[in-house]
């Protein structure tokens, strides 16, 4: 069994041990739908799972271990396994509720994507679950009040343990305000002082744990004030919590600050009295879990840690649990008999790896979809089409096209909009994007792609992804179709752009309005392409100011429609209405920089 290890010890001789009590805290996060030990996207077996995760639960409790089970949330996007249910099979039982239940967790926080479900999906959840969901910092915009279970008290072995639940706030930039009707949410470190001080005034607990959906490291997100990944600043800035455990960043932390990827120890984690904080995070798609045995003991009538001992646990060394295999086998297979239904014919392949350099097939064919969204759903002819390549590994081979096909292609549960833009806003779009994905080269050996570096001048080699790390995740690449254009690699930042013209021979005018195809994610400010670059008011985007028309389904599921009304095999044509120059700087950056990006091919 593969763990890493952080061990904490108390070994004040002053405590008066009269009675010691243990217990064992198992923390899963970000499962996105992996459930099963299969993977649905791909029609091949996995060797992690909830079911691997079972497992080890069963073996804590065949050892005599009481578990306290928590989930820091993101399980209602990934896999179709919980697509089915929350937009196909909306009218039964959520397989996560059954999955949650069937294990007794104690508590589950909400995460971001569980958020982007929409209400109909978490609010029935809510409703499903026997353990409480739990956030104090997604707000009801009418009762000021949280709209969820702030916190939970749980007692195990006769230890009473809060559980305070907060949610990376940065949803407000990142999700149109439909997923959230009438909510916002809270800066983490406001509502975590808030809220410890009415924990350790009512409910005089033993221990209390912060169960946050945030990552553990702040310095990625530029906003400090509502930032996403809030949990280390929760930990310096607020005082009172025994351990924190969290999700969102998929980094996988152990104690004080362990990183499963470069298996090293970071800094320390003090609150403001200067006592250590724990902090514990998974990593996704059940790989690792965290489980921390704790040892109390009761000296002069105080319950006090004596010893934390925890780590990552990878699930992949456990066998997948029978008897949770045999409970969900039907659920399994009516997924399964889903996601292989036929749904088209395509001639042409389409592969991501070529959209993060040039115009390919694989965007002309998302950006010609959102035209036709747009006038066939919606009603409206788009001037201009944005989106990015969602995934770096994305692949649609020719042939035979299933639904299970779409989640490889659209990954994420996106909404459509129609939005008015000005021909500023939508070049000063482009070069925010262009700009962070492109490198300035001032030569032919220059690096095209805009790497991360370290102080030194190095690219910052990933271990856990097996690649090079970029400026910006890939699914903010974004182009444009709509537009004939060329980026000059060799130009600064807010000069690489050149338009053209439109793609219909019109001037491009920078203080006309256009008609934008857009997916909900960019459209509400997601990746910064509007709010940073357009300087955009966040609160225009999420009060859908801007926006024309939006569609009450996600793009996903108009692809799928798509291709099922059309019998004959589907042909795809690059638009050709972009490409990078100078030529041979490209070319020759290109060979180099891909081998950067998939180092395995």
């Amino acid at each position: 069994m593969e763990v890493f290890l952080s061990e904490l010890s108390d070994t004040s001789s002053s405590l008066n041990n009269d009675r010691e009590v243990n217990f064992t805290i198992v923390q899963t996060t970000d499962i996105h739908g992996m459930i099963f030990p299969y993977n649905f996207m791909t029609d091949k077996e996995e060797n992690t799972s909830m079911a691997h995760i079972a497992s080890y639960l069963k073996q804590l409790k065949n050892d005599g271990r009481t578990i306290l089970l928590l989930d820091n949330g993101d399980s209602l996007q990934g896999q179709p396994s919980v697509y089915y249910y929350n937009f196909v099979a909306s009218d039964k039982m959520h397989i996560w509720s059954e999955v949650l239940n069937y294990l007794n967790y104690d508590a589950v926080c909400i995460g971001n994507h569980d958020i982007e479900a929409g209400h109909n999906v978490y609010d029935k959840m809510a409703k499903e679950l026997k353990a409480p969901l739990v956030c104090a910092n997604l707000i009801d915009e009418n009762t000021k009040n949280p709209y969820l279970e702030p916190y939970t008290i749980i007692e195990k072995n006769g230890i009473k343990i809060a559980i305070l639940g907060l949610v990376e706030p940065a949803i407000e930039r990142q999700l149109p305000k439909v997923l959230y009707e009438g909510l916002t949410t809270e800066d983490m470190i406001e509502s975590a002082k808030k809220w410890i001080n009415i924990i350790k005034d009512k409910e005089k607990t033993d221990i209390i744990i912060g169960l946050f959906h945030s990552g553990l490291d702040y310095t990625e997100d530029e906003e400090l004030y509502k930032n996403e990944n809030a949990s280390q600043l929760v930990a310096e800035q607020v005082d009172g919590f025994d351990l924190i455990l969290v999700g969102h960043d998929h980094q996988g932390w152990s104690f004080f600050g362990y990183d499963e990827t470069t298996k090293q120890k970071t800094k320390e984690v003090r609150s403001p009295s200067g006592k250590i904080v724990p902090m514990y995070g998974g990593v996704n798609s059940a790989k690792y879990i965290v489980s921390i045995d704790i040892n109390m003991v009761l000296g002069n009538g105080i319950w006090n840690i004596k010893k934390l001992k925890g780590g990552l646990i990878k699930t992949s060394e456990f066998e997948a649990d029978k008897e949770f295999l045999s409970k969900f086998d039907e659920t399994k297979e009516k997924v399964k008999k889903w996601v292989g239904r036929d749904i088209g014919i395509l001639s042409t392949k389409l592969s991501s790896d070529e959209a993060l350099f040039s115009d390919s097939y694989f965007l002309s064919f998302i950006h010609k979809l959102q035209f036709l969204i747009a006038e066939f759903e919606l009603g409206v002819k788009a001037d201009i089409s944005l989106a990015a390549p969602l995934s770096k590994y994305a692949v649609l081979n020719d042939g035979v096209i299933k639904v299970r096909d779409m989640f490889n292609l659209y990954p994420y549960e996106n909404f459509f909009y129609i939005m008015k833009l000005t021909g500023k806003q939508i070049k000063d779009a482009m070069e925010y994007s262009y700009g962070r994905w492109f490198n300035t080269m001032d030569n032919i050996n220059d690096n095209i792609i805009a790497f991360k570096k370290d102080f030194n001048g190095n690219l910052i080699f990933n271990n856990r992804y097996n690649s090079y790390d970029t400026i910006t995740p890939i699914y903010n690449y974004e182009s444009a179709a709509g537009l004939n254009y060329t980026v000059d690699v060799t130009k600064p930042n807010g000069k690489k752009v050149i338009i053209e013209s439109l793609s219909d021979g019109r001037v491009f005018e920078l203080d006309k309005e256009y008609k934008v195809a857009i997916n909900s994610y960019r459209g509400s400010g997601g990746g910064g392409h509007l709010t940073q670059g357009s300087k955009i008011n966040l609160k225009t985007l999420q009060n859908l100011d801007l926006v024309l028309k939006e569609t009450d389904k996600d793009l996903r599921y108009y692809i799928i429609d798509w291709f099922e009304k059309h019998d004959c095999p589907i042909v795809v044509e690059k638009i050709n209405n972009w490409k990078a120059i100078p030529e041979n700087y490209v070319e020759t950056a290109k060979k180099k920089d891909y081998k950067l990006l998939y180092p395995d091919n």
